[in-house]
């Protein structure tokens, strides 16, 4: 069971300002990290924005582009298996961010936690990060990236406990949804 999760934090609109992944590698979380990303729109931030994640442009400039960390993330992304809370909205970010700067669309499956988590825990009245992380006791900064893809992460090991296997693809054919691949 391998797979990255990913997720993004936004200065405004699909402009990325904080980028986090974290890899899964034989049902392990093996590594969590963050970047802080200077977006294409600086330093124009979008207010409610801001307040949701606490990211301001002063904490951005001497923040890398999307377009310069794009050589060191590409790694956890191609030829992987990706996992989001809430898929549309991060691989919309991504699209967006490739697009903006000419890159090449990495090769990547990706599936969300947020459909895995409604089939896992049907009980539950909400299937928000916060309300996951809160009923399986998962400590975490919320709406910032390297927690969140962390959380998604732990959250996606647990669904696929839940499902009563460690094998990714059993486990998604099990809750009826289906790996998307990335495109343009």
């Amino acid at each position: 069971m391998t797979f990255t999760a990913i997720d993004f934090e936004t200065a405004h609109a699909q402009f990325p300002c904080e980028i986090g992944l974290s890899r899964v590698e034989n049902g392990v979380v093996i590594r969590s990290e963050s970047w802080l990303i200077k977006p294409a729109c600086f330093p124009y931030m979008n207010p409610w924005n801001q307040r949701v994640h606490g990211i301001s442009s002063s904490d951005l400039v001497n923040a890398p582009t999307f377009e310069e960390l794009w050589p060191i993330i590409s790694d956890y992304l191609q030829d992987q298996i990706v996992v989001a809370h809430n898929a549309s909205f991060d691989m919309g970010v991504l699209r967006a961010s490739l697009a903006y700067y000419d890159l090449a669309v990495p090769w990547l499956d990706y599936f969300c936690s947020v459909s895995l988590s409604r089939k896992a825990w049907k009980q539950l009245p909400s299937h928000s990060l916060g309300a996951l992380c809160e009923f399986h006791d998962i400590k975490f900064k919320h709406h910032r990236a390297g927690d969140d893809a962390r959380a998604c992460a732990v959250i996606t090991l647990k669904a696929f406990d839940a499902f009563e296997t460690n094998d990714l693809n059993q486990a998604i054919s099990l809750a009826g949804i289906k790996l998307k691949r990335l495109l343009k």
